[in-house]
């Protein structure tokens, strides 16, 4: 028989990962606070670093997610399903339905007055990802995508994954959808998987020098691949995103020492309900002030996205605090959906996160 090469099992949860996570879910939030705040000309200065950030954000979201992934995919196909990959499809169809009955009733958000969106995207869901929620799609799919890999040499894997994230990345294969992205971050899943245990011992090496060198390092790159306008050449967008996930990890592994920076990991432990609520508030806003043709000055317009960006965290997390225990809402309507959490695994106090 031949031997699954699947890495063995790791430690608990260290709180770098969740200061990780909480780092990723707060540059997606900014991200879409700019995007929808730029399409009323209102994102001020901030709207042309908004690119900047995209080698950052999702390849440090996926990376993580693939290093708390190890463990599930030992498990049988149909436990991986009820433990990890059931709550984000049941999420995913139910949010993406509330999502677009929510944009139908909202007057335009473009000033172009151009549908927010279309009783067709209920219809294709599946088939053309929600540009807003496509991530929480994508983990079942990368679930299962490693789990039918996981018999093949690890080396294998990373090199298909590379292959396809270079295709992706040099525009080779283009959707003009979110499973573009998909094809260029499945890379940092898979590799996350077998990378996980040495990153886990490396981590106590990293130095606050370490962490100040990779990111003059990783600025000096954006500024210069971005200047020179070759992110679309083969490797180029891939070798970005590899040095950004390093210097996310390594901010994170810094703060995550500082008790000051804790909030960033309460953020981290909370994702998935930040993830599906954040976008709600920004697209109502930009409703009102397309409806008032609200105008600013750029001093003021470049304020607005942080203050988007945190008020939409805020509203998530009470929200989440709100609804958490009402089945359908953040969790499955039948808990038997699901293979719960062992609860003696997890310390007191500590909140849940699946993803």
């Amino acid at each position: 028989m031949t031997q699954v090469p699947v890495p063995p099992p790791v430690a608990g949860r260290e709180a770098w990962i969740d200061v990780a996570k909480g780092i990723a879910i707060t540059l997606v939030v900014l991200y879409h606070a700019i995007m929808y705040l730029d399409e009323v000309g209102l994102a001020g200065a901030l709207a042309p670093l908004n690119p900047l950030f995209d080698t950052f954000r999702m390849p440090l979201f996926f990376f993580m997610s693939g290093i708390l992934a190890a463990s599930a995919i030992r498990l049988p196909y149909w436990q991986l399903f009820r433990k990890r990959m059931s709550l984000l499809l049941y999420l995913y169809l139910a949010w993406v339905t509330l999502q677009t009955l929510f944009l139908l009733a909202l007057p335009p958000i473009s000033p172009s007055g151009a549908p927010n969106t279309t009783w067709a995207s209920l219809v294709t869901l599946f088939i053309r990802p929600s540009s807003n929620l496509w991530f929480i799609y994508a983990l079942p799919l990368f679930f299962t995508l490693a789990w039918l890999m996981r018999r093949w040499s690890p080396l294998l894997q990373v090199a298909l994954a590379t292959v396809i994230a270079v295709l992706f990345g040099a525009q080779l294969l283009h959707t003009g959808s979110p499973w573009d992205k998909m094809g260029k971050y499945l890379v940092f899943f898979i590799a996350a998987i077998y990378l996980g245990p040495l990153v886990r011992r490396l981590v106590p090496r990293v130095r606050w020098w370490h962490v100040v060198l990779l990111c003059l390092g990783y600025a000096a790159l954006v500024v210069v691949t971005t200047k020179l306008n070759v992110t679309k050449v083969p490797f180029v967008l891939l070798v970005v995103s590899t040095l950004a996930v390093v210097v996310g990890i390594s901010v994170a592994v810094l703060l995550a020492k500082i008790p000051a920076f804790d909030f960033v990991r309460s953020l981290g432990s909370r994702t998935l309900p930040i993830y599906l609520v954040h976008t709600f508030p920004m697209t109502a806003l930009a409703a009102i002030l397309v409806a008032f043709d609200v105008q600013a000055p750029v001093a003021v317009a470049t304020l607005l996205p942080p203050l988007l960006c945190t008020g939409a965290i805020l509203l998530a997390l009470a929200l989440h605090r709100r609804f958490q225990a009402v089945p359908g809402v953040f969790s499955v309507p039948v808990a038997s959906w699901v293979i719960a959490p062992k609860r003696t695994a997890i310390p007191r106090g500590r909140k849940v996160n699946l993803t």
